[in-house]
């Protein structure tokens, strides 16, 4: 694999979205992740899906590609012993079961470590392992509820109880990556491994920045789109040059605009920056969204055109810039992934193979690194310590 992050081994015993998105970026810097499944596995290679499709659905797809999967029971007390071996072998561990689970295991940190003293130990809790909501089960969409993310939304549409998008999963998987990339760092210095804790509901506050500026300052931050020709357009103009408004004005088709005196200077356009939007809604209203987009783009103006997902994903600068590639699986068929967004110059990242289907790897796995033989690890899927 390449990456940055080539030879360290990492084992994944994270499901759904918040931990394999975690372990998505450490495998696209390079890490060997081993994801580590049981029973019906990952409840997200089926989650969200008709019950008739007999292939894992896309999420599952997009944020395991890059990873190794084997299977293990965890409570069969060989499987423990496997998993303490495994540990003996590995740089980190990643989990975000519910406070406690790995503990009464006897799997927790505490007994790692003592296997492993190097041990980078990284987990993920709904409300954090500490407070009053420790042992409450959580996800997405009641983290963005309880921490004020859904009703910030609602009242910006001014809709009370639409279904708002949420990314309390992604917010705490980019956060306990960045930690585990942090405690590589110090282990280099001070060669002892620890734990990270990240919780889902203070990582989507974290990344709600703007949101609290809002409710501590009384002030609204950002513009809400403008409609056009075909569909709306998102721009925020305030603080552009004198030179550069009476440009605008002359590519949106109404230069004495330029001229008026509500609008000449930065100064009076601060001023009347509502009574400025609106005339500049007014404009855009009979073009589209390319005329726009162009007029804008080409003064060096901060500005964007809305969007589906569909359109997204086919914009002509993320194909320019390889943003997307394909991948074959053996059961999804080709599948269209965004590529590892992290780029670097030494070490560059790249997805190289597809999400693992349940067991993929246990030979490779059980064999290569704990040096198990075919009649062992025949053995141990007999004895259901490890899937077929």
């Amino acid at each position: 694999m390449p990456g940055p992050l080539s030879g360290t081994r990492v084992v994944d015993l994270t499901h759904v979205l918040n931990g394999p998105f975690c372990t998505m970026l450490l495998a696209h810097m390079g890490a060997e992740v081993l994801k580590v499944e049981y029973g019906a596995g990952d409840l997200f290679r089926h989650i969200w899906m008709p019950p008739d499709v007999k292939r894992d659905g896309y999420e599952f797809l997009a944020i395991n590609s890059n990873k190794k999967g084997i299977t293990l029971d965890l409570k069969q007390e060989r499987g423990k012993q496997i998993f303490r071996d495994l540990v003996k072998e590995s740089d980190v561990v990643v989990e975000n079961f519910t406070t406690g689970v790995l503990d009464r295991l006897g799997l927790g940190y505490d007994a790692l470590k003592m296997i492993n003293p190097r041990l980078i130990y990284a987990c993920s809790r709904g409300y954090a392992e500490s407070g009053p909501y420790k042992n409450v089960r959580a996800n997405a969409a009641t983290i963005a509820a309880i921490s004020g993310w859904y009703a910030s939304g609602m009242k910006l549409a001014n809709m009370p109880g639409i279904k708002v998008p949420a990314f309390a999963d992604e917010a705490a998987g980019v956060s306990m990556c960045l930690g585990i990339v942090a405690a590589l760092y110090s282990r280099e210095r001070s060669g002892e491994g620890q734990k990270i804790e990240v919780a889902m509901q203070e990582s989507q506050l974290g990344f709600m920045v703007s949101l609290l500026h809002e409710h501590f300052e009384s002030r609204d931050v950002g513009p809400s789109p403008a409609r056009c020709a075909d569909g709306y357009y998102v721009f925020h103009i305030p603080d552009m040059s004198d030179e550069h408004w009476a440009q605008l004005a002359i590519a949106l088709g109404k230069p004495e605009l330029g001229r008026d005196p509500r609008f000449l200077t930065l100064s009076d356009r601060r001023k009347n920056y509502a009574s400025m939007e609106a005339e500049v809604a007014a404009l855009v209203r009979g073009k589209t969204r390319r005329e726009i987009w162009t007029a804008m783009s080409g003064l060096g103006l901060a500005s964007g055109p809305v969007l589906s997902v569909a359109e997204a994903f086919d914009d002509e600068h993320l194909k320019a810039c390889g943003a997307v590639v394909e991948i074959e699986h053996p059961d999804a068929g080709k599948v269209k992934l965004l590529a590892p967004w992290i780029r670097f110059s030494s070490t560059p990242t790249a997805i190289t193979a597809p999400a693992p289907l349940m067991g993929q790897h246990n030979r490779e796995v059980y064999g290569g690194i704990l040096g198990l033989s075919d009649e062992e690890i025949q053995a141990l899927q007999r004895n259901k310590v490890i899937g077929p």
